[in-house]
């Protein structure tokens, strides 16, 4: 079988009990790639998502960028099935721009992990020639699969890697017959601690070696609350499994047992060490064999760590690529493993910026959110948009309901990515229309959002407005210049401000625009010179100083 389908191997659902009454559901967000296999943020608002082809998109705003953000088709095995696996980004990456890559390489039986920059002329492309490589694992089964893998930032700031056993994956052979995962001399089988702050990250890579006794540990996360480890493990035959480490991590190198042990069960009784502690997996179930083949490979996930759903806050999602099972763990340790949600060859998880949980289909090309219907929304808008009113700007909303809700943060942003917030306004309840004027707007255009957060400060965003400056007709000027009696000034707007300085600075007259005409002064019996005429439109910020010369 390809390489790809050795390094994917997933689940099945044994019991039904739960710690809470929770209702998880598969919401579409975006289709359109080509064999994804990943899905992770960079720190802000954006998606990125790695195709197995070799190529990583970005989704902004629900939707796919057109250009790739990188793509190095050129540099992998196989397009279909043996390409980048995984992708991660540096914790600093917003200062950095680094991010690491993990894929097949053309014509070789190795796995690289190289480390990429973003461009320096634009944030949504990387640059393609950036590449520093950190490790290479050469692969000795050419035929073989169980290449990995999955890389991803601990709390404690080290970047682990996973790689597979390289041993057969057939159906009814020997899994990992040379004992590699349980070989300290060797790369496969293992988890891979790495200090990407070092000036050669992958040096000595023997002596990185955290953990040990894996056959295909396909996908891994961290709980970003509390650090912990959860790793899905692809079985051989007969068992899949999730292990589990405790954060902070013990200075010991872990044994999750593979190839001594498979799940619950002893496999290779002469691999087995005397007197090695084999740590247990935190959840087994039914593999291929002892399921009928309904359930195959097991897709680790994460832990649920959003303000969106909070009564999925501390369940651990993960899912079966065969079957598209979705089950849970529930933050008592007790799992969920059928409940009635599918998605199709369910190839990996991710989450963004604010922990909220996305599934990725590989077959169907599909990235879809992970939502709780019953938890209700803290406020629900009728409208949000941008209106002008007597030559001023304003964010107008209305909302259906607002249930414990506390405040609105309108946000605002230069480039639709960044937002920070500008204003902040308390619940007036249900059916109340709010108002807020626009302070300083440039002239171009300007991004939009609201943060409704709850009383228990849960929060969700309303979609993003863009709304661009009303530019003028003209700009604003005076005629004749120079003058000696009667002069105009044009190129005004409703609500500006018209003030004239003499020679020596003193206020002369001011005048408010009430419509865009131009407005008439007269300059006689007043020295030669040149006066100061300023405008301004404290509404939009707006604001032009002319100079006028008097004969």
């Amino acid at each position: 079988m390809r390489t790809f389908l050795y390094s994917i191997c997933l689940f099945c659902f044994l019991t039904n009990s739960c710690f809470a009454q929770i209702n998880p559901a598969i919401e579409s967000f975006v289709s359109g790639f080509t064999r994804p296999v990943k899905v992770t943020h960079a720190g802000d608002d954006r998606l990125f998502v790695a195709e197995i082809g070799g190529r990583i998109k970005i989704v902004r705003n629900g939707a796919i960028l057109p250009a790739p953000f990188l793509d190095i088709g050129g540099k992998i095995n196989d397009p279909d099935w043996a390409g980048i696996f995984s992708i991660v980004f540096a914790s600093d990456y917003q200062a950095s721009g680094s991010f690491y890559v993990m894929y097949v390489v053309k014509s070789l039986t190795e796995v690289q992990i190289s480390r990429f920059s973003r461009s320096a002329a634009n944030a949504d492309l990387a640059d393609p020639n950036s590449e520093v490589k950190i490790l290479t694992i050469p692969y000795e089964n050419v035929l073989g699969g169980h290449r990995g893998g999955d890389m991803a930032f601990g709390k404690d700031g080290f970047l682990y890697i996973s790689t597979g056993d390289n041993g057969p994956g057939s159906r009814g052979v020997a899994g990992d017959p040379n004992n590699n995962s349980q070989n300290m001399g060797k790369l496969f089988g293992k988890l891979l601690k790495l200090d990407t702050s070092s000036p050669t990250p992958g040096d000595n890579p023997l002596e990185k070696i955290f953990a040990l006794g894996l056959r295909n540990p396909w996908r891994f996360s961290f709980d970003r609350s509390t650090g912990d480890l959860w790793l899905g493990d692809n079985g051989q035959d007969g068992w899949e499994e999730i292990n589990y480490l405790t954060y902070p991590f013990a200075g010991a190198v872990s044994n999750f047992g593979w190839n001594c042990l498979e799940g619950p069960q002893t496999y290779n009784i002469s691999h087995c060490t005397p007197g090695t502690t084999y740590i247990p997996p935190k959840l087994t179930y039914p593999g291929f064999t002892n399921n009928g083949g309904i359930d195959v490979s097991v897709m680790g996930g994460y832990v649920y760590r959003g303000s969106r759903y909070p009564s999925l806050v501390g369940y651990y999602f993960f899912g079966d690529y065969a079957s598209g099972k979705i089950g849970y763990i529930d933050p008592a340790g007790t799992a969920t493993l059928d409940i009635g949600l599918n998605y199709s060859s369910l190839v990996s998880f991710g989450e963004d910026q604010s922990g909220e949980l996305y599934v990725v289909s590989f077959l169907s090309g599909t990235l879809s959110k992970l939502t709780n219907p019953d938890d209700p929304l803290p406020v629900k808008l009728v409208f949000f948009k941008g209106i002008e009113r007597e030559g001023s700007q304003f964010l107008e909303w209305r909302t259906l309901f607002e249930t414990n809700f506390h405040r609105f943060e309108v946000q605002r942003s230069r480039d639709g990515r960044k937002f920070e917030s500008v204003d902040s306004v308390n619940s007036h309840g249900n059916g109340y229309t709010y108002s807020v004027p626009i302070s300083s707007p440039v002239i171009e255009n300007d991004y939009y959002r609201l943060k409704m957060v709850d009383l228990d400060n849960s929060y969700q965003y309303s979609s993003i407005i863009s709304i661009k400056t009303a530019r003028r007709s003209a700009e604003p000027f005076v005629f004749p210049n120079p003058v000696n009696g009667l002069f105009r000034v044009g190129g005004l707007r409703k609500g500006d401000n018209i003030s004239m300085y003499s020679v020596s600075g003193v206020l002369m007259v001011s005048k408010s625009a009430v419509s865009d005409l131009d407005i008439n002064f007269i300059l006689k019996n007043r020295p030669a010179g040149i006066y100061t005429i300023i405008i301004e439109n404290e509404n939009s910020g707006f604001l032009r100083k002319l100079k006028l010369s008097k004969d």
